[in-house]
């Protein structure tokens, strides 16, 4: 390799054919080029002109924002190897410094695949453990159509808006219901376990009414709590699952609501938890308090007790 400095004009800020890091706007990268300058040269490939960056994406673009002229590169010649053992050379010079995050692993074996044209037990073989992960031909397939999904979704999992998991289920679907959800998580947040639950529901209602995917997210409802300026993100999270699973299960909800306004109607103290079977699958009901010395046992004992002889309190065992 020679070692020599490089006029920025001369290298290619398009060619990313062994581009590995998702996120190539570096704070940590510019602040330190800003403060020592360039340490460790970046990796070119000699394609005269411009020449196609190996290794220092980040480097060089923050040289770039930081308006240096110039990087110091070694160039690495066309003709000292085939294109996977230059990409090989990207990766490990990656893998020596850093932990690559889902995204990445996932650009790394879509390119080893159509790029390099490594074959697919090799690359379940070799180069899925290198990258930490379980030698599978499914955790293959499931990185592969990662590396597909769209920019609005893939920023949603960097910044941790979107769970992997989540990710890896939208990643099977059309690009116009991708870009539909990313938009969502864009005005709302919600819990591992919510985001879960609500793509499952939009799952079934797609199973249920025909529709596609993304169709309830295009409601009246949704988007009415979408647009509501006094709810945070958490609040209009659970809204919309709120909404879309009372569109699933309307006679439940409307169970629900019923049970709820007759509980109310008791006017018990907060203390006191009055619960439903899971789905009213039956009449009964599980009662709960809790007290921390026996006047409070007295008093919340009483107070039930009142409540038990109202005629509001038979209304809670009809389901109908």
């Amino acid at each position: 390799m020679i070692l020599k400095e490089i006029p920025l004009e001369e290298i290619s800020f398009d060619n990313e054919a062994f581009r590995i890091s998702e996120e190539l706007d570096s704070a940590s990268v510019r602040d330190s080029l800003h403060q020592v300058g360039q340490l460790n040269p970046v990796i070119l490939l000699d394609k005269k002109p411009p020449m196609a960056i190996v290794c220092g994406f980040r480097r060089i673009h923050a040289l770039k924002k930081l308006g240096m002229p110039r990087a110091f590169a070694r160039i690495f010649s066309d003709t000292d190897g085939d294109i996977t053992k230059t990409f090989e050379l990207a990766l490990w010079d990656n893998l020596s410094h850093r932990q690559f995050d889902p995204l990445e692993k996932a650009r790394v074996l879509f390119k080893l695949q159509n790029m390099c044209s490594v074959p697919g037990d090799k690359l379940v073989s070799v180069y899925l453990p290198i990258l930490g992960l379980a030698p599978s031909r499914k955790v293959l397939d499931i990185y592969i159509s990662l590396n597909g999904t769209r920019p609005e979704l893939r920023r949603c999992l960097v910044e941790g808006r979107l769970t992997l998991s989540s990710l890896e289920y939208l990643a099977e679907l059309p690009a116009r219901t991708q870009e539909c959800f990313a938009s969502l998580m864009n005005r709302i947040r919600l819990s591992a376990s919510l985001q879960k639950k609500l793509l499952n529901l939009l799952d079934e209602l797609a199973s249920v009414s025909g529709n596609p995917f993304d169709a309830p997210l295009k409601g009246a409802q949704v988007l009415t709590i979408l647009d509501d300026a006094g709810l945070s993100p958490f609040q209009k999270g659970e809204k919309v699952y709120d909404s879309l699973y009372r569109l699933m299960n309307p006679r439940l909800s409307q169970t629900v609501d019923r049970f709820l306004a007759r509980k109310k109607s008791l006017k018990l103290p907060g203390a006191i938890q009055i619960n439903a079977r899971p789905f009213f699958e039956d009449p009964g009901l599980r009662v709960e308090f809790e007290a921390s010395n026996v006047d409070r046992f007295r008093q919340l004992a009483a107070a039930l007790q009142d409540a038990a002889q109202l005629p509001e309190a038979e209304e809670l065992f009809k389901l109908d």
